[in-house]
């Protein structure tokens, strides 16, 4: 913080200092010689202004001239303002003894870089939301003297793109809303008392935004709780008129098809998946992949973990607008339903009716069957159950997307020459979607789950566009017509757990298609011949289709086949040796394919095999490893793999990351190659009753699971050479504590190598042994599954993570470890790694009592709140008393449990450096269910 200092009565200002802590790095105040654009950038509201004057007013008084600019976007409305700016520009810059007229911009451009090419200068651009205001202000780095700084502020990211660097500021803190809401309510920090819930109310309705919270601290000072009470349930009707203006201005500057989107964002989608609201809105015409990339660079939207997000303020005045300017448009409950399709006149406005899935049966008034008949402008319909009380006798023509779950009727009136482009529906009773063929040009997706009563796929020759089709668990569905084979535009065919289905297209004509999944259909017996066309098909899954024996020679033409899975193939026989010519060919499934006896030739050919599954298979016996230098899952567990043997060349697969080799009865020992596997993160050894040691393992090693190998006798120690091993389990190896050299020489090793890893990683770690004590280096024990932990003062600053640990009666590997940390006002769910994304299988529990000791660092609990813009300070907020912890799996309650937390000054006497991790993590996901709880799932 040494070039900026602090001045004026910015000081004050809440949260200003973390801003500008963010805004010095990006200011390279050091560099002289070096013009900087910086852009800070957000929704309206955010602060956007205020953090630019701040800073304009630390930093301004080192150079040679300053000017800030204010409003430009309501300043930059003609030539003649524009012309304006730029002569206060140059007269803040030059000196107010200069008089400049200007009366063309391009000229005033000109001015502006003759005049302060040489000066070093701090120049202001506030809300600029148009990029030509850029180019008769500032449009080059060129037009400023050396060491220049050009700060812009704006609400659109895009305007941004030549800037060297942006900042996007967060929302204030818990307790920084709280600060700033209480001294423009009450003219201090906090509420008083009779007030704090109350403005808990206020500040959650703004979202934590500043300006809202300056708004509505403002309107309610002096006034009293009564009033309050009034005036928060008005605000949950009726938003507060100068916030929305606010925002509104945002939405002025969107076009038409950009405002459609965000109306129906608002409306119907926040909180769904990008893709899938992408999908539905290009049905309307709405181009929504430009559309909302335009509202995320103005913060209109967000976008995380692939859902799409809004503030709850722009939503309200998202759902003002379409009150007040689109009446009638777009129906999101089943009140406005109720009142608008029976209401004369009102039919022709209504755009949108998406009734949602929590109303239930009782609540749904069924319509009478025509009562779409004056819905011509109808675009979307979502509906469940008996929305109609009768089979509905008309759809309308414009109709592009329908959703209607549970449909109780047998078929659906869609009339020749829809528009329709879009067609889900699951657990309805329909027979027939049609009879005979449909002129259909517009439709793409058909999406149809748990059909129970559908027995054939109609004829779709008049349907050519068709991109997306899925029959799932449709039972009886037997046959799909043969003209599904030939749709040219076909993305995508899936007809999953369909199991009375027999014929299929004889053949596939398509050539634009990428995934065919054929998953469980049981009757099948052959799958179509490919044609050659057939070019792009990436993706061939026909998992668990019992009856086929054969693969068609065609399958040669898949020259772009990366994933191939025939796992639970059955009666399979024969692969075709064309199959070795597939060189996109990176995974195959071939897991309980009792029958297949060989493998072709050339199978050593496929180079760029990444994944190879041969679990419960006998065809592992010819299995030869050379040449696959690009493989990195193999999976031959189920077998009767020994030293004799064991897959030749092992060593040769210097790629090779997860080694899966559960459940081989035979194996007595690991080979010495193992030991050779430099990238191999991952083995697997469960369930092999013969193994009697462990050493030797791979250096890079980070998940050892070795659970229920009741012969293992020894371990090598792995506290000393295995920096980046983070899960061990070693579930029902009861043989490694027969004596009490064996438990004090395991206690202590797993006690160096958790230790050591959590003061160097900032991650989870998990260790699973067989044992019914908790280890004594745990601080806090109790008998039970429940423990409470006091926190220190200021604990949020100091703290590391949790160390915890439970002693459970029986254990299956694949059922999961809960966790729940009571806190205030948050749910949160433990993470699950992706080693253990499997099926449950009761052969890998155990009968004894086992540990499962675990370490979960405070980081991944900061970071399941990214999306809410919460900070570690705001911990302090929510966590009222003691910690309390409860431990079960799958409903077993814990027998005993102990818990610490861990502080940094805990391991500041432990020296390790930080290993290194990559591809194995662990996933979180945040509910919120109670007022006090956070559950974490492991």
């Amino acid at each position: 913080m040494g070039n900026i200092q602090p001045r004026g009565r910015e000081d004050n200002l809440i949260g200003i200092e973390s801003h500008i802590e963010a805004l010095n790095p990006l200011l390279s105040m050091q560099t002289t010689e070096e013009i900087h654009i910086i852009g800070i950038y957000g929704m309206g509201g955010i602060g956007k202004t205020t953090i630019a004057q701040a800073l304009f007013r630390r930093i301004s008084f080192k150079y040679e001239g300053s000017s800030f600019i204010k409003n430009v976007r309501e300043q930059s409305s003609s030539k003649k303002d524009i012309c304006a700016l730029q002569e206060k520009i140059l007269t803040d810059v030059l000196g107010t003894n200069l008089k400049f007229i200007i009366q063309d911009p391009e000229y005033g451009a000109d001015v502006i870089q003759e005049r302060l090419c040489s000066k070093k200068v701090l120049i202001v651009l506030d809300d600029i939301d148009d990029v030509r205001q850029l180019e008769f202000l500032a449009e080059s780095d060129n037009w400023f003297g050396a060491g220049s700084r050009i700060i812009i502020t704006t609400r659109n990211e895009h305007i941004l793109s030549y800037a060297n660097s942006k900042y996007k500021p967060p929302l204030l803190r818990m307790d920084q809303a709280v600060e700033l809401f209480s001294r423009h309510a009450f003219r201090k920090n906090s509420p008083p008392e009779g007030y704090k819930e109350l403005s808990n109310r206020a500040i959650c309705y703004t979202g934590r935004l500043p300006l809202a919270l300056k708004i509505l601290g403002s309107f309610f000072r002096g006034r009293e709780a009564r009033v309050w009470e009034s005036a928060l349930d008005r605000l949950a009707k009726l938003p507060n008129r100068e916030v929305f203006d606010t925002l509104k201005l945002s939405f002025d500057d969107l076009n038409e098809f950009e405002q459609k989107i965000i109306l129906d964002i608002a409306c119907f989608f926040k909180g769904r998946k990008v893709k899938d609201v992408t999908r539905i809105l290009d049905t309307f015409g709405f181009h929504p992949v430009i559309g909302i990339s335009v509202l995320i660079e103005k913060s209109l939207i967000t976008v995380s973990k692939e859902r799409i997000g809004m503030h709850d303020l722009i939503q309200e005045m998202c759902l003002q607008i379409v009150h007040e300017s689109f009446t009638n448009s777009r129906l999101r409950n089943l009140e406005e339903v109720h009142e608008l399709v029976v209401k004369k006149g009102a039919q022709e406005l209504i755009e949108a009716i998406v009734v949602p899935k929590e109303y239930n049966q009782d609540q749904i008034k069924g319509f009478r069957s025509n009562v779409f008949k004056q819905m011509n402008n109808l675009r979307l319909l979502d509906v469940n159950d008996k929305f109609t009380a009768d089979e509905p006798s008309f759809l309308p023509k414009n109709l592009r997307w329908i959703t209607w779950n549970h449909y109780p009727f047998s078929s659906l009136p869609i009339p020749h020459k829809s528009k329709l482009v879009g067609l889900e529906m699951e657990y309805t009773k329909v027979q027939h979607l049609w009879k005979g063929t449909k002129i259909m040009p517009n439709l793409k997706f058909i999406h149809l789950k748990n059909l129970d009563c559908l027995t054939r796929f109609p004829d779709v020759s008049e349907a050519p566009n068709i991109e997306s089709l899925i029959l799932s668990q449709c039972d009886n569905l037997v046959e799909v017509h043969e003209s599904v084979g030939f749709l040219k535009r076909l993305v995508r065919l899936g007809m999953n757990h369909c199991k009375k289905l027999n014929r299929l297209p004889y053949r596939i004509e398509t050539e634009s298609l990428d995934t065919l999944q054929l998953i469980n259909c049981s009757s099948l017996e052959t799958i179509p011949e490919f044609s050659p066309c057939v070019v792009k098909l990436s993706s061939l899954d026909i998992y668990y289709c019992s009856k086929i024996e054969k693969l068609p020679s065609s399958i040669r033409y898949l020259s772009n086949l990366s994933f191939l899975n025939l796992g639970n193939c059955t009666s399979l026989e024969i692969i075709p040796s064309s199959i070795c010519e597939l060189k996109c060919l990176k995974s195959i499934c071939l897991f309980s394919c009792s029958k297949l006896q060989n493998w072709p030739d050339q199978f050593s050919s496929m180079i760029n095999l990444q994944e190879l599954k041969l679990g419960h298979s006998k065809c592992f016996n010819f299995l030869d490893l050379t040449s696959l230098c690009s493989l990195r899952k193999l999976d031959l567990s189920w077998n009767e793999i020994g030293e004799e043997n064991f897959p030749r060349n092992l060593d040769e697969c210097i790629s090779l990351e997860e080694l899966r080799l559960s459940s081989n009865s035979k194996l007595v020992c690991l080979p010495a190659s193992i030991s050779y596997l430099s990238h191999l993160k991952q083995l697997e050894l469960e369930n092999c009753p013969r193994i009697r040691s462990l050493h030797s393992l791979p250096p890079g090693i980070q998940v050892l699971s070795a659970a229920n190998c009741t012969s293992l006798e020894k371990i090598e120690d792995l506290s000393k050479e295995y920096e980046c091993l983070y899960n061990i389990r070693l579930f029902g190896c009861d043989k490694l504590l027969e004596d009490e050299q064996n438990h004090s020489y395991l206690d202590n090793m797993l006690k160096q190598s958790f230790m050591k890893k959590w003061a160097a990683v900032d991650r989870c770690l998990s260790i699973g042994i067989p044992g019914r004590k908790i280890p004594s280096w745990f601080k806090q024990q109790r008998n039970g599954h429940q423990i409470s932990l006091k926190l220190q003062p200021k604990w949020q600053t100091k703290i590391l993570g949790f160390a915890v640990c439970g002693v459970f009666k029986e254990f299956s590997r694949f059922f999961p470890l809960n966790i729940v940390f009571q806190f205030e006002n948050y749910e949160m769910i433990t993470p699950k790694s992706d080693a253990d994304d499997q099926e449950i299988d009761a052969s890998s529990a155990t009968e004894n009592e086992n540990v499962w000791i675990n370490y979960i660092p405070f980081t991944s609990f900061e970071q399941m709140h990214d999306d809410y813009d919460f900070q570690r300070e705001d911990w302090s907020h929510i966590i009222e008393g003691d910690l309390v912890i409860y431990f079960s799996i799958n409903g077993q309650k814990a027998l005993r449990c102990g818990a610490h937390v861990v502080y940094k000054e805990d391991v500041e006497s432990i020296q390790q450096s930080k290993p290194s991790f990559s591809s194995y993590y662990w996933n979180w996901k945040l509910v919120q269910r109670s007022a006090k709880t956070i559950w974490c799932i492991y």
